[in-house]
């Protein structure tokens, strides 16, 4: 679980860095799903324009940790994916998403 908190929070703050350099949160290309995972954080782990501001994609292993236009980092459990933000998941507002995604 400790790794599910590390890595959600991890993406926060490379939300937060793009946002700080480019004046927005940026969109994931495509809508989620296993086959769109890893180039759905390219905005974030792309070299130039300031980045890359995550250095890696999280790993699907035990949690999938999605991100959206405003921002928002939601967890679901693994092979888990959300067409957009779900609250019941978000990572700020509820504590222990991680404990109920983590598998």
């Amino acid at each position: 679980m400790a790794n599910c908190e590390s890595d959600a929070k991890v993406v926060e703050v490379a939300l937060d860095a793009y946002m700080a350099e480019k004046g927005a949160y940026p969109s994931p290309p495509s809508a989620w799903s296993a086959a769109t995972y890893a180039a759905n954080f390219a905005p974030l782990t792309a070299a130039g324009g300031g980045g890359p501001f995550l250095p890696s994609v999280p790993a699907t292993t035990y949690y999938v940790i999605e991100y959206d236009s405003a921002g928002h980092v939601w967890i679901a459990p693994p092979g888990s994916y959300g067409v957009s933000y779900n609250p019941g998941q978000s990572f700020d507002a509820n504590e222990n998403v991680c404990l109920a995604a983590v598998r």
